[in-house]
């Protein structure tokens, strides 16, 4: 029987593989810093209504949760958001959980001794070639951007941020079984969804508060920006205002609308609401290094997507590497 951790894992993976190409085109629409906040808005009421319904609203680890939320969701959120138009969605999604999956691995053992067994170290480790191996002609052969370089420290950024988030995350799991055990009754805090919920909604208090403190610089920002340029002509400051907040661009997938709520609800539902969630209920029995790793297949499913809606094309090795990913996943569930 394959273990519900991996199941879990999975599913993430899915969700984080749509997530980039839609989190793209609401950053053309709205600017990355409200785009960002815009979506965690809409996560918290969703997952709000869960979390105060079938699950058991605020958790007993609220302050370790809402940490790792700020860090995830506000500050990784953010760095990722602003390596996205820097360096193509399939790019920074395959620098962000491929680093992001190491980076867990080890701060998780380092730290509390939550360490990596060897079959799933080596499993793990095929995952992430089979994401390397796909995807890397496509990397090569993609124009580079002239600020590529910020672009790839952002997606470190958002990985080292996704990784502290995600070890954080597991740990304060493995402190509410303790609480759990400790109060009798038996609940088995890895089998039950109910924590899933309150979790996620704590983890998303802490990111969205994040992300309003840096929406509100962002807006700081831009103000200061046009009073400095107060002597253009009134044409000429909204062209300077669009830059700072959009990228407009008229390509789209076939038949999809072209509108903000569409394209923030999408990244919402499958960002904060199903990826941030499941990968929250599969770190309940999964190492943080081997749910990021199994979440790294999610740059293998965004190139399906990202062509559909944005005009990509997967390179000629693309099926040979999601064949190792799979295989490597496979041996993972069964060993």
């Amino acid at each position: 029987m394959i273990p519900v951790g991996v199941v879990a894992a999975v599913v993430a993976a899915l969700c984080y593989g749509v997530t980039p190409a839609c989190a793209r085109r609401s950053i053309r629409l709205l600017g990355f810093a409200r785009a960002n906040v815009w979506r965690l808005v809409v996560a918290l009421a969703v997952i709000g209504v869960l979390a105060f319904t079938i699950g058991h609203g605020i958790g007993d680890e609220a302050a370790m949760f809402a940490l790792a939320g700020a860090v995830g969701f506000g500050v990784g959120g953010f760095a990722m958001f602003r390596a996205l138009p820097l360096l193509g969605a399939p790019l920074a999604s395959l620098v962000v959980e491929t680093a992001a999956a190491v980076a867990a691995g080890v701060l998780a053992w380092v730290w509390f001794a939550d360490a990596v067994s060897p079959p799933e170290a080596g499993f793990s480790l095929i995952m992430l070639a089979g994401v390397v191996i796909g995807l890397l002609p496509y990397v090569r052969g993609r124009k580079r951007h002239p600020r590529l370089r910020l672009g790839l420290l952002f997606a470190l950024l958002a990985a080292l941020a996704q990784a502290f988030s995600g070890v954080l995350s597991r740990k304060a799991l493995l402190a509410t079984q303790q609480a759990a055990n400790a109060r009798g009754g038996g609940v088995k805090v890895g089998r039950s969804f109910e924590f899933v919920f309150s979790a996620a909604f704590d983890r998303l208090v802490g990111g969205l508060a994040v992300a309003l403190a840096l929406l509100a610089l962002a807006i700081l920002l831009a103000r200061r920006a046009e009073w400095a340029r107060a002597s253009l002509t009134p044409a000429a400051r909204g062209a300077e205002r669009g830059a700072v907040w959009t990228t407009p661009d008229a390509r789209l997938g076939r038949g999809l609308p072209d509108r903000p709520w569409f394209w923030v609800g999408s990244n919402a539902l499958f960002g904060p609401i199903l990826g941030v969630t499941s990968m929250v209920w599969a770190l309940q029995s999964l190492q943080p290094g081997v749910a990021q790793a199994i979440a790294a297949m999610a740059p293998l499913i965004a190139i399906p997507s990202a062509r559909w809606i944005e005009g990509y094309r997967p390179p000629a090795r693309y099926a040979i590497g999601v064949l190792i990913a799979v295989l490597g996943l496979a041996g993972l569930a069964l060993s």
